[in-house]
């Protein structure tokens, strides 16, 4: 029997700026949609990625890439709250952005405390000199020691996107009790991600973003529909080898 509750919003909103942007697929619009519906309910959305494959006919890895896409868009700021669990841990908002000068229910949502965390994975931030150079890399979060971050800083070298996905692929093993603790475990990470990209960025991406998502310690070859997945001999290759955890 359907949940009397599950239909309480009826009406959606799709702003202009989310509606006509060219670079968002049709799903991730509905996406954005049905975020914007959960957000009129209690000010931010709570529903996690099996809620949004069940409802929209998505797989979760879908719903995965859509949201990043929505969040690199600026559309929408996440926020991961490791003290709660369940639905408690993640709060999707929409952002002013979404909404233009049009204003509506996102025309406020891009509040100081929820700033903080755009770009930037983890609550619990410092800034560092080493990486003011890298203008859209997060900052070292405090439990990540200096020597760690400094290595993924140097193999991300200028690319703060890579240097996001890094960083989210950290917090989801420090979430997950397997925190990245020495150096040599980040090169090996950073060699096995070489290995298997062959060198390509956007496999790179894809790679960490899979392993984020999966709660994966290791890395393995993407797949067809993965994000940044392209036939790559250096994946081939690695693909029947034994995978060690990280």
């Amino acid at each position: 029997m359907e949940n009397p509750n599950e239909f309480s919003c009826q009406w959606a909103i799709l702003p202009a700026p989310v509606r006509y942007d060219s670079q968002l697929p049709p799903n991730a619009k509905l996406l954005f949609a049905e975020i914007a519906a959960k957000t009129n309910t209690c000010g931010y959305c709570w529903a996690y990625n099996g809620y949004f494959a069940d409802k929209l006919s998505l797989s979760p890895d879908r719903v995965s890439d859509l949201i990043r896409r929505l969040e690199k868009g600026g559309y929408i700021v996440i926020d991961y709250d490791e003290g709660r669990t369940n639905n408690e841990r993640r709060k999707i908002y929409c952002t002013a952005k979404a909404f233009g000068a049009v204003g509506g229910i996102g025309e406020n949502t891009e509040t100081p405390s929820r700033q903080k965390h755009r770009d930037r994975p983890g609550e619990n931030t410092e800034p560092l000199k080493e990486n003011i150079k890298n203008k859209m890399g997060p900052e070292r979060p405090k439990y990540m020691p200096l020597d760690i971050f400094k290595s993924i800083a140097s193999w991300c070298g200028e690319d703060g996107e890579l240097m996001l996905a890094w960083m989210q692929y950290a917090d989801m093993r420090q979430r997950t009790r397997h925190p990245i603790s020495t150096v040599a475990t980040v090169e090996r990470a950073c060699q096995k991600i070489e290995r298997l990209s062959g060198g390509d960025r956007a496999y790179k991406l894809g790679l960490l973003h899979k392993a984020t998502d999966s709660s994966w310690r290791g890395f393995f070859p993407l797949t067809k529909g993965d994000e940044g997945f392209a036939p790559s001999p250096a994946a081939a290759a690695s693909s029947e080898e034994a995978e060690i955890w990280l």
